[in-house]
């Protein structure tokens, strides 16, 4: 653990050298296996769209596109999912957009109550790539956490990522710095839960087997391929209210032959505090969630298309 800990501590760069720079275990192959030579096939060649959903928080919305600006290296495109936020979100992303170093797109549905899979389906067909990483709008992310998607993934694979989650005082001076550099695991002031998550440590993943289905398992923070998503529909608009549609989803992909791993000690996300959301509709949700699990469905009827 100790070994980890030093490992994660070199990895972290201001500038735009590799990402990872390891001194402790086997240093020679960890140099061969992170070297650019290495990469850069998969680097050159894979295109991905990252999606955020965001819904009337500006503030965490500005300091996620920051922690984008800061990638060693950057998506192609990022899509802004928007809920139904108001002009304040609309004029941030104007803001942004005129220097951002990709692709910044909106798309923008009417405040009608909470609708992610609604709005994440409209951002699906919006985007241009083949392989699509869905966040949520309480997320900033590792300066490598595009790259440890890109480097991670296979044909016929989904991940799915792992979120520290910070305390309600570290939230609010992180939004209010705009300060989104890496929390360091060992900084107890921030850090409320799963702080292990915030080791980067990525040879580790590479030993984790594909996961067995789980109504524990959560696709808000997913990367996906374009094909293997569209095979099932996309996001099940049925779900209306907090909760669930992402696990449905990932049921589905199951049931359509996708394999799922965890991205573990990458890819690392933080987590910004916010109230609970509402669980009104939790219970409606669970139904669609148990019809999808014992029928063994794959599409939606009400997805990315509608069937008659």
């Amino acid at each position: 653990m100790f070994a980890a800990l030093l490992f994660y501590f070199c990895s972290v760069k201001e500038n735009n050298s590799t990402c990872r720079k390891p001194v402790i275990l086997s240093e020679k192959y960890f140099v061969l296996l992170e070297s650019d030579y290495f990469y850069q096939h998969i680097l050159k060649s894979m295109k991905i769209s990252l999606i955020i959903v965001t819904y009337n928080r500006p503030e965490a919305l500005s300091l996620i596109l920051k922690s984008i600006e800061k990638q060693k290296v950057l998506p192609n495109e990022v899509v802004i999912a928007d809920d139904g936020s108001g002009k304040e979100t609309q004029e941030l992303i104007h803001k942004f957009r005129k220097k951002f170093p990709v692709p910044l797109l909106h798309v923008w549905h009417e405040d009608k109550g909470f609708r992610a899979a609604a709005i994440r389906n409209s951002a699906i067909k919006t985007s241009s790539c083949d392989y699509l990483i869905f966040s949520d709008g309480d997320l900033f992310f590792h300066p490598c956490f595009i790259r440890d998607f890109k480097t991670s993934t296979k044909p016929g694979e989904a991940l799915i990522g792992s979120r520290v989650f910070l305390k309600h005082s570290a939230t609010v001076k992180r939004i209010s710095s705009q300060n989104c550099k890496p929390v360091f695991p060992l900084t107890f002031s921030e850090i409320e839960t799963n702080r292990l998550n915030a080791v980067r440590f990525p040879l580790i993943n590479k030993f984790f087997k594909p996961l067995n289905y789980s109504s524990k398992l959560r696709g808000g923070l997913l990367g996906v391929w374009r094909k293997d998503i569209l095979a099932v529909n996309g996001w099940n608009e049925e779900f209306t209210g907090w909760g669930l549609e992402d696990t449905e989803l990932v049921a589905r992909l199951f049931n359509n032959g996708t394999i799922f791993r965890k991205i573990k000690f990458q890819a690392i996300t933080y987590h910004l505090w916010h109230e609970i959301q509402s669980r009104e509709q939790f219970s409606d949700n669970q139904k669609l969630l148990d019809k999808t699990v014992q029928k063994k469905l794959s599409w939606c009827k009400k997805g990315l298309t509608a069937d008659e």
